[in-house]
């Protein structure tokens, strides 16, 4: 076994593909079916299963992938202590978020890091809540970003900020002209609700806020189940009904004049946003960078829903 083989292991379990790894790591299709034909020969045992172009892992697989980029990423370290890497950190960093913070948190964090480390570059893949999560166990991504509290022995959440979820309606017929900030439920629960997919943490956050008043989903009219919250809002305009989305997400259509939106007074709808590691696994010198300085990051970050997380409310830099 070496780190050749382990390498092209790794990133073939990552992108999925044989085809997409070979081009990552710039070698040929046969090189890259050499290493792992040679990897399961001395393991003596068979590592990726292939079906047509898809590519998963046996369980003999799962278990040495765990193994694998652990190793990978011990061998960053030495390279870097070796090296004195402090203020020379270069590679790629693997991030999964949900809508919100992948829109709204994390352009200013990444940026801000980025300026203290310019030779890092980042993928970036948005999920769901329980997708980032899976993610995150798999070793698929480096770290995520929720909208969502994280269970899991493995896994780690901290608490990067808060916001609050707004019902949004179109800004015409009985809610054009309405000055209030906040509705009573019984003024919008014979409403038609266009909800986002299950996995979401801001349709959990409002199932929850229902739940603590005794109602559930069975509840609602639900007239329609979205994943895009762009989508979402284009709905709302076009009159198919109301829905439930993160304050943070509709600052430009309020801004704007296309969408009205509202608290609820008697559901509690704070949704807190986490930053999630994985607390087993030895961390490559960039990614722990980057856990060091989004923890740094963090604590200028406002706490309080009260303080209305608008982009103008995130630092630059820490």
């Amino acid at each position: 076994m070496d780190f050749r083989q382990l390498e092209s292991f790794v990133a073939i379990v990552k992108h999925g593909s044989f085809t997409k790894a070979a081009e990552g790591l710039f070698l040929t299709q046969p090189t890259l079916t050499g290493h792992i034909q040679s990897l399961e020969n001395e393991l003596g045992t068979v590592l990726l299963n292939r079906c047509g172009k898809t590519v998963t892992l046996t369980e003999a697989g799962e278990i040495l992938y765990r193994y694998a980029v652990n190793i990978l990423n011990s061998r960053e370290l030495a390279r870097y202590a070796l090296a004195q890497y402090e203020g020379k950190l270069e590679g790629e960093l693997a991030i999964a978020a949900s809508t919100v913070p992948q829109r709204h948190i994390l352009p200013r964090l990444l940026a801000a890091f980025n300026q203290r480390y310019p030779r890092v570059s980042f993928r970036l893949n948005q999920h769901d809540s329980k997708g980032v999560v899976q993610a995150i166990a798999s070793s698929a991504v480096d770290f995520g970003f929720v909208g969502t509290p994280v269970c899991g022995n493995e896994l780690e959440a901290v608490e990067l900020c808060r916001g609050r979820l707004v019902v949004i309606t179109p800004n015409a017929g009985r809610y054009a002209d309405l000055e209030e900030k906040s509705l009573a439920w019984d003024e919008l629960k014979d409403e038609r609700f266009i909800l986002r997919e299950a996995g979401s943490g801001s349709r959990s956050v409002f199932l929850e806020g229902l739940a603590a008043k005794g109602l559930d989903i069975k509840d609602l009219k639900v007239i329609a189940t979205v994943e895009n919250p762009d989508t979402i809002k284009q709905c709302v305009m076009a009159g198919l009904g109301i829905a439930v989305v993160s304050e943070l997400s509709v600052q430009e259509e309020l801004r704007l004049g296309l969408l009205k939106a509202f608290y609820l007074k008697e559901l509690d709808l704070t949704q807190r946003f986490y930053f999630v590691v994985h607390k087993n696994r030895v961390l490559s010198p960039v990614a722990r960078a980057f856990q060091e300085f989004t923890l740094e990051y963090t604590r200028s970050l406002p706490k309080s829903p009260a303080q209305r997380l608008e982009p103008p409310a995130f630092p630059l830099s820490c």
